[in-house]
């Protein structure tokens, strides 16, 4: 048998996988250095996102990372932003979440100080320019959520709001017509002032850089940064007993279907048992979903399961597309499929298999100073730092049994909600709920 892959076999023994330095004001940074590398990954972590929120802001962390990138200290506009990056190698970019706001860009590992110094303007002193054209760009991004009868059509925004309605969650992190038109520059600067604050920041730089030189471009850029100790969000309701169901028309070509069902965030100890989960069902041609779906009954072109794990909830979910006359008979599929995970142990090939292929994205990813910047920046920022040694370790612990206990768990008609989302039949819907109460029947 061959021997089994090691981190530490490609890492010297006496060197660590990351380092973390506090700042006196709070601000965390987390360094990586990979010296076999040519390229570094900087990024910076905001601990706001959707779920700090309220009904009448819904949709501002996200305009506020969009108006970060429309100048900021001795950037006039967003293409000196934009050309300073280019410049040093990068290619900056942002993305917010329910609990989060990242900023990223790769660059040149000789020009690492370059980097902070950029994201210290931006983060620390936008010029807010712009604020009317910005809004008419993220109400055309948020167009692309709606059909033409004004419907919200996102299989993701519909799961969130069945699954935490009245809910901070359960708004679209993009905002609604009317909080865009309502959020203005007080509101703007108002969020910035409570929510971009040192002690709420996690700065992460990966590559073949030294760690001590990257700490002291960041004390120098944010070192005098102050702030306000960061407002924490309103812990989640939990979702009501299922299953739940939301069906929207949409005169599309196919059907959007996405299965939800709930877990317990990050708080659950069994983070590598989803991940493993997830590899199981969809990772690969040969997973269960897709040799079901595609390969054997040719219902879709692709299936995908998905983890979303907050801080205190979260959801595993399965999305797919297919033709109309389809729903029903893929619907059964994947429902077949998850219960026959819940009657019997899974084959010792298939788990190697998903276990074999996570070793291989661990070992993948030391050479990925994206990922690095991922696991470490928001693992630090998100309270789950894990090293690779520590995952490769526990997956081998995770068993047959293990894997058939969380999916009796997981898969069950109480914990069920289902989006369907395209032209579908009313007799559609009542096969279905004769589908989920034949799934109800767990041994």
């Amino acid at each position: 048998m061959a021997e089994k892959l090691s981190i530490q076999n490609l890492r010297k023994e006496h060197m660590p996988e990351y380092h973390v330095d506090t700042l006196a004001n709070g601000l965390r940074l987390v360094t990586v250095e990979m010296p076999h590398l040519h390229n570094s990954e900087l990024v910076c972590y905001i601990g706001t996102g959707g779920r700090h929120e309220t009904a009448q802001q819904s949709g501002i962390s996200h305009f506020l990372e969009h108006m970060l990138f429309r100048g900021a200290g001795r950037f006039a506009n967003s293409h000196d932003i934009e050309r300073a990056f280019e410049t040093i190698g990068g290619a900056v970019n942002a993305s917010t979440d329910a609990e989060g706001t990242c900023y990223h860009s790769r660059l040149h590992p000789t020009h690492a100080a370059e980097g902070v110094e950029i994201f210290a303007e931006m983060l620390r002193k936008p010029l807010f320019n712009d604020l009317e054209i910005e809004r008419r760009i993220i109400l055309e991004e948020a167009r692309e959520d709606y059909n033409q009868q004004g419907q919200q059509t996102n299989p993701d925004n519909l799961m969130a709001s069945l699954l935490w309605p009245q809910q901070p969650l359960g708004m679209p992190l993009i905002g609604s017509n009317q909080s865009l038109a309502e959020i203005d520059l007080s509101a703007l600067k108002n969020f910035h002032r409570r929510h971009y604050v040192p002690q709420n920041t996690v700065i992460s730089c990966c590559g073949p850089q030294k760690r001590a030189a990257v700490l002291s471009a960041v004390e120098q850029f944010f070192g005098d940064w102050q702030g306000e100790a960061p407002l924490t969000a309103v812990a989640a309701r939990p979702p009501q007993p299922g299953p739940h169901q939301q069906w929207t028309q949409d005169s599309d070509s196919q059907i959007s279907l996405q299965l939800a069902f709930p877990m317990n965030g990050r708080n659950d100890p069994r983070p590598l048992h989803y991940s493993l989960l997830r590899r199981i069902l969809s990772w690969g041609g040969s997973a269960l979903l897709p040799q079901r779906l595609r390969e054997e009954c040719g219902l879709t072109y692709a299936v995908e399961a998905n983890c979303s794990m907050l801080s205190d909830t979260g959801y595993f979910a399965i999305d797919l597309a297919v033709a109309p006359q389809n729903l029903s008979a893929a619907l059964r599929e994947t429902l077949d499929v998850l219960d026959g995970l819940r009657r019997n142990p899974l084959e010792t090939a298939t788990l190697e298999a998903a276990r074999t292929s996570y070793r291989y994205d661990l070992e993948f990813s030391l050479d990925q100073p994206e990922a690095m910047a991922v696991r470490y920046g928001w693992g630090l920022q998100a309270g789950c730092l894990r090293t690779l040694e520590q995952d490769r370790r526990e997956i081998e612990m995770i068993d047959n049994t293990q894997i058939q206990t969380l999916c009796r768990e997981l898969f069950t008609t109480k914990q069920l909600h289902l989006v369907v989302v395209g032209p579908w039949q009313q007799e559609q819907r009542t096969q279905t709920d004769q589908l989920l109460h034949t799934f109800e029947q767990v041994v």
